[in-house]
């Protein structure tokens, strides 16, 4: 009986030293941050209030996992590189504090303390990281749409799908350049939205 449990023991020990005992890396978090983009001049939206609504987000992509590809039948993801949070809500914050930095709108909020004018939305139909060869991309793909508060019909809406060329396979590299693509489509859309009425 006393040999059996030095071999049970001897085993659960092995076990812990295989699955756990030895260094793991750490988990990496990232992050998109606003780029300094040009302002359009404020106008009609002066006095008005706009809500920047939660981003909704194709389900493949509903995970803090950053994405990548190595082909169009290939969707996989890193494991110890995570977004800091759901990409929806990283895209709707940032697209709130381009909003607000533009001064269009007189408020701009995610949670509006009254009843807001406006509202911007949008859908992220795809994130990641792209492989090709030797070659890789960041690849952003974003739908969005302006329209009155309560309003079916969009004042402004369009769809933005781009890749930018990468230096290396780095997730934080990823982030960099989804932060440039969403800076340049916040730029295009804070523009289209000043003269929309």
């Amino acid at each position: 009986m006393f040999k059996k449990f030095i071999l049970l023991s001897a085993i659960a020990l092995s076990l812990t030293a295989c699955l756990g005992g030895g260094s793991s890396e750490p988990t990496r978090y990232y992050t998109i941050a606003v780029e300094n983009i040009q302002s359009p001049a404020a106008g009609v939206y002066a006095d008005k209030r706009l809500q920047v609504r939660k981003f909704t987000i194709e389900p493949a992509y509903q995970r803090t996992n950053i994405v990548y590809r190595e082909s169009a039948y290939d969707f996989m993801f890193y494991d110890l590189d995570l977004w800091a949070s759901r990409p929806e809500h990283m895209l709707a914050q940032v697209a709130s504090e381009y909003v607000a930095k533009s001064g269009l709108f007189k408020t701009v909020e995610t949670k509006p303390t009254g009843k807001p004018d406006f509202e911007l939305l949008g859908n992220i139909v795809a994130i990641e990281e792209v492989d090709e060869g030797s070659s890789q991309y960041a690849r952003l793909a974003v739908q969005m749409t302006f329209r009155k508060t309560e309003s079916e019909q969009a004042l402004w809406e369009k769809s933005f799908d781009e890749k930018m060329s990468m230096d290396n396979r780095e997730p934080r590299t990823t982030a960099e350049t989804i932060s440039k693509l969403f800076g340049k489509f916040m730029q295009e859309a804070l523009q289209e939205i000043s003269s929309a009425n």
